[in-house]
């Protein structure tokens, strides 16, 4: 879960934490952050983010995060 929250820190969405719930059907985030977090996921494991990937389901959360990334970049 560290790993998520750097890529809120290194977008500078330092009031996003774990606990939180909803954060795409809740207003948290915007098309923008989602756009912003792919960056940075990308830049961190070196290869892009397939766009079936990059869907407000998988970014409701960070445990959604989590799971999504375990998903994309395990080949």
């Amino acid at each position: 879960m560290q790993i998520v929250k750097q890529f809120f820190i290194n977008i500078e969405r330092t009031d996003i934490d774990e606990k939180m719930t909803n954060l795409v059907s809740g207003d948290l985030i915007d098309s923008i952050d989602i756009i912003a977090l792919v960056a940075e996921i990308e830049k961190y494991y070196k290869k892009p983010l397939k766009a079936e990937f990059i869907t407000p389901e998988n970014f409701e959360s960070f445990e959604s995060i989590k799971k999504m990334l375990e998903l994309a970049m395990k080949d």
